[in-house]
């Protein structure tokens, strides 16, 4: 294990070419999207039959200076002991955020017109994961979007209400060429974008590495709660 796991519902779950910007909602906002990055591809490069959603996770700790540093299986004591701090985890996956306005009413003209749209890394808490995949359960992801309605951007604190269809595959499956020629484009740029999805959530860093740039001497490890891998985060969740 190196650290980081690519996983979807149900399977494994126990610009683009630059660094994107990160999905974080607006107090007061809501916000329409589609999972676009999934975890099988026909030879067109479409959605293959039986792909779900694919998502990325490990554990990570935030030192000031330096980001958020990956922590695996082979550098997880001396990481805890020279950063201060137990790891925590981060899950990533990439999502389509349709136009709307600020209550997640579509823009039906910029739909039609296939503009818009932005492609979006986003990297949320092991919870939000768990309450996505509760949604998910009841309305398959691949064929529903989702609309965040965020209470505290501080905090992103949002619920999350299931649509009763994907806009991509309404891109997808239309008639017009040209609207089919868009939702293949979000599928190729979100599997271009996945190649940067590592980077989203963490840095990965020797102890040499990390020790040379802080620079100082190791602080002591903080908190008392036991670290979990990803694995032992996903164990159990039956999606």
């Amino acid at each position: 294990m190196d650290g980081f796991e690519t996983f979807s519902f149900g399977s494994g779950d126990t610009s683009v070419g630059q660094r994107s910007k990160r999905f974080k909602a607006e107090t007061g906002r809501s916000y329409r999207v589609s999972f676009v990055w999934f975890n099988n591809y026909t030879d067109d490069g479409l959605i293959a039959d039986g792909a779900s959603m694919a998502f990325a996770g490990c554990e990570r700790i935030y030192k000031p200076g330096l980001s958020y540093v990956l922590i695996d299986n082979s550098n997880r004591a001396a990481m805890i002991e020279l950063l201060g701090e137990q790891p925590r985890q981060a899950i990533a996956s990439i999502i389509c955020v349709w136009p709307t306005d600020k209550d997640g009413e579509i823009d039906v003209a910029s739909f039609k017109a296939g503009k818009g749209y932005t492609l979006q890394p986003w990297v949320f808490s092991p919870d939000k994961y768990r309450t996505i995949g509760q949604v998910h359960k009841r309305f398959s992801l691949m064929s529903h979007d989702v609309t965040l309605s965020c209470s505290d951007g501080q905090y992103q604190k949002m619920t999350f209400t299931p649509e009763s269809e994907s806009l991509l595959h309404k891109y997808l499956s239309a008639k017009n060429e040209d609207l089919q020629a868009v939702g293949r484009k979000i599928i190729s740029d979100a599997r271009l974008m996945a190649n940067n999805i590592n980077g989203e959530l963490a840095r990965s860093l020797t102890v040499d590495e990390v020790r040379e740039k802080l620079g100082g001497s190791p602080t002591s490890p903080t908190g008392n709660h036991s670290s979990k891998n990803v694995d032992d985060l996903l164990d159990g969740i039956g999606i």
